[in-house]
């Protein structure tokens, strides 16, 4: 029986740096002070962004914040295994969502379980994801119609994002890298 992965939660608390975010001053220390808490408790199971409390937010506070953020993540330097934004009204969305678009990056909003950004090629990936809940690459290449790089392709964009997980699986059956992939429950708890 495999052993049970321990799962380390990590929340922060966006509002912490004011109801009213502005300059890329403070992105900045928003975000500096976002990778200082992930480096203390890393490594993290699921990174939940809450801008709950958030009245606004001008362009420059999320893309130095959020925009910089999300570049660490897909590059690797960030250590969790999945990321949710939550707590965001409708104000606070659409900054992040045209930050996102302008820097061809996802997000996972984690209240409503849709991305956010540059996500339209991914939102009908992501919805069969969805209903997979745990598969390889191969499985959902079929459901799609799409070959298999493809959908290797747009599986790396939404690991990158945090919007699934990914695990090396045992005993590939084509031989190589073999993963299964899985979507964050509700509750933030991936299932092992």
């Amino acid at each position: 029986m495999k052993p049970q992965k321990r799962e380390t939660l990590l929340a922060y608390p966006v509002k912490e740096h004011g109801t009213f975010l502005a300059t890329r001053g403070k992105g900045a220390d928003a975000r500096r002070t976002l990778e200082e808490q992930l480096s203390a408790a890393a490594p993290i199971s699921l990174l939940t962004i809450d801008f709950g409390g958030v009245e606004a937010m001008t362009n420059s506070f999320v893309d130095e914040f959020l925009g910089k953020f999300y570049l660490l993540l897909s590059a690797g330097d960030v250590n969790a295994d999945g990321v949710r934004l939550v707590g965001l009204d409708e104000e606070t969305r659409d900054g992040v969502t045209v930050c996102l678009e302008r820097r061809k990056q996802i997000a996972l909003d984690g209240d409503t379980h849709e991305l956010l950004g540059d996500a339209a090629i991914l939102a009908g990936t992501y919805a069969e994801a969805q209903r997979l809940g745990s598969f390889r690459a191969a499985q959902l290449a079929e459901a799609l119609s799409i070959s298999l790089p493809n959908a290797n392709n747009r599986l790396k964009r939404l690991v990158e994002a945090g919007a699934l997980y990914r695990e090396r699986a045992s005993g590939p059956e084509r031989g190589g890298k073999e993963f299964t992939y899985r979507v964050p429950s509700a509750g933030g708890k991936q299932d092992v």
